[in-house]
């Protein structure tokens, strides 16, 4: 996953403003393609479209073990967040595959700690929900860091079944990749709800 302590060392992302006229210019530069944004209605579409764009990533690979590639870097400064520090990705990961799905989720996913408390609460565009009723689409919270409620977060690719769930998820051995993962396993399930 990384080093993530600054995650659990009350590190808050700066998000800076940026002015209206000069907005397009900051999509171009951070190589991403601006979205409509998903209605209500249209939210079972839009987790559709997120993990479609999620599965075109599958591969790509950072640089060496820096949590960084151009592209990597790219998905985090969506966010509003600088580059450097790299940081773990994979919450910059599930951000940008809403964020093309024409979902604007919280910058606070670079910190999954700190959203999964998003999702217990239901705030932020998150909402906790049974692991065993995931769909396509909803996200899945993993704890691997001990002290942590949660390090690392994949998009659910299917409903589970015979008791596994398939996922997409960045920064799984410094890589976007399609993994299976026991229902077991994951510590929250969150559907995205805006």
């Amino acid at each position: 996953m990384g080093d993530s302590r600054h995650l659990s060392s009350g590190y808050r992302p700066r998000v800076p403003r940026i002015r209206p006229v000069l907005a397009p210019l900051a999509v171009v530069a951070a190589g991403a393609v601006p979205a409509p944004a998903a209605s209500a209605a249209d939210l079972p579409g839009a987790r559709d479209r997120a993990v479609d764009w999620a599965v075109t990533q599958v591969g790509h690979h950072e640089r060496g073990t820096s949590n960084r590639s151009p592209r990597i870097d790219a998905w985090t400064r969506a966010m509003g967040l600088r580059v450097p520090p790299a940081r773990p990705w994979c919450g910059s990961f599930v951000h940008e595959a809403f964020r093309r799905a024409g979902v604007r989720l919280s910058a606070r996913l670079i910190d999954p700690h700190r959203s999964y408390a998003d999702a217990r609460a239901g705030r932020r565009g998150l909402r906790a929900i049974p692991v065993g009723r995931v769909r396509r689409g909803d996200l899945l919270f993993f704890r691997i860091r001990r002290g942590l409620d949660a390090s690392h977060l994949a998009v659910v690719r299917s409903a589970p079944r015979g008791g596994r769930i398939a996922t997409v998820e960045g920064n799984v051995s410094h890589a976007v990749r399609l993994k299976w993962r026991g229902v077991g396993v994951p510590v929250l399930a969150a559907r995205v709800t805006g």
